[in-house]
C-alpha cells in the first residue's frame, strides 16, 4: 500500500493570510442523500478552544474534521484547496470561514462538506483559520482549525487508504487538544465508512471509539477522534477503518506531556 511520501518541513515566515473564492465538491450542501453519521460523537462536551458559553447550544453534537491536516502550498491554493466536514449539521445552517468571510446554507440534515481556497502561496508552517455555524438564534458555534503546509509531493494513495494526523507519535495533551484525524480515501462514493479507534496493551486491544459516515462526491470521508474525560490518553492506539472490501488502518503512540520545569 502506498503511503504518503513527505519532503523535510521548509520554514516559512509568517505573513498575513491569503483569501480566495471557496470550491469544492458539494460545497454549499451535504454529500447526495447522505444521513446523520450514527455512532459515538467525538465531542459530547464541547470542544477544547470553543467558547464555553456556546456549551448549552444544541449544536454541540456538531464535530469537525479536515479531510488533511498535513498539505502542500500547491493543494491549499489549488482547485479544492483545504476541505473540511462538519457532521451534526441541519438543513438551514449557515456555514463561514475566516480564511474569505463568504457563507453558505446546509442543504439537508447530515454531514457537509465544503472547502476553502488560498489565493496565494501561505507564508507560514501552519495556516490558522475558524469555520463558524450559525443556526437560527443559538449562539454561533466556533470551530478552530490548523492545516500544516510542507514541501513535498504527497504521491497518490491507494483504494481504501486510511490517512491519520498526527502520525506515529503525539503528546498526550494534543490528543485532548487536537485529537486525531482520520480519513478514508478512495472509497466508492455514498459508500458507508466506518471508523474504530481501538486502545492496544501487551496482550489485546479496547475499542474505545466508533463512528460511520457516508463517503461524499470525493470519494472520502473524514472524522475526529478526541477522547472525553476519564477516556484513556497515554499509550497506543491503533485506527481502523473500512468501507465496502476495503479496509485499512494506521497506529499511533501518545506519549505523556512533560510537566513545565
Amino acid at each position: 500500500m502506498k503511503k504518503l511520501a513527505l519532503a523535510a518541513t521548509v520554514a516559512l515566515g509568517f505573513s498575513t493570510l491569503g483569501t480566495g473564492p471557496a470550491t469544492a465538491s458539494g460545497l454549499g450542501t451535504a454529500p447526495s442523500d447522505s444521513a446523520p453519521s450514527v455512532g459515538t460523537y467525538s465531542n459530547e462536551a464541547a470542544s477544547p478552544g470553543v467558547d464555553s458559553s456556546n456549551e448549552d447550544s444544541v449544536m454541540k453534537e456538531a464535530d469537525l474534521a479536515l479531510k488533511y491536516r498535513t498539505m502542500t502550498p500547491r493543494e491549499v491554493t489549488g482547485d479544492k484547496g483545504i476541505e473540511f466536514t462538519i457532521d451534526g449539521l441541519k438543513k438551514g445552517d449557515d456555514v463561514t470561514t475566516s480564511l474569505d468571510n463568504e457563507m453558505w446554507t446546509v442543504e439537508q440534515d447530515g454531514p457537509y462538506d465544503g472547502a476553502v481556497v488560498m489565493n496565494e502561496k501561505p507564508d507560514d508552517t501552519n495556516v490558522k483559520f475558524t469555520i463558524t455555524v450559525k443556526r437560527g438564534d443559538e449562539p454561533d458555534r466556533l470551530f478552530h482549525a490548523r492545516v500544516h503546509i510542507i514541501e513535498g509531493d504527497r504521491g497518490d494513495y491507494d483504494d481504501g487508504t486510511l490517512v491519520m494526523d498526527p502520525e506515529e507519535k503525539m503528546l498526550d495533551e494534543g490528543l485532548y487538544q487536537e485529537g486525531l484525524n482520520l480519513t478514508m480515501v478512495n472509497c466508492s462514493s455514498k459508500d458507508q465508512v466506518n471508523f474504530q479507534v481501538f486502545k492496544k496493551n501487551e496482550k489485546n486491544k479496547t475499542k474505545v471509539w466508533e463512528k460511520s459516515q457516508l463517503a461524499g462526491e470525493d470519494e472520502s470521508a473524514s472524522v475526529r477522534y478526541m477522547p472525553r474525560d476519564g477516556m484513556p490518553d497515554t499509550g497506543k492506539y491503533e485506527a481502523v477503518a473500512t468501507c465496502g472490501d476495503l479496509k485499512d488502518s494506521a497506529s499511533v503512540t501518545v506519549d505523556p506531556t512533560e510537566p513545565p520545569a
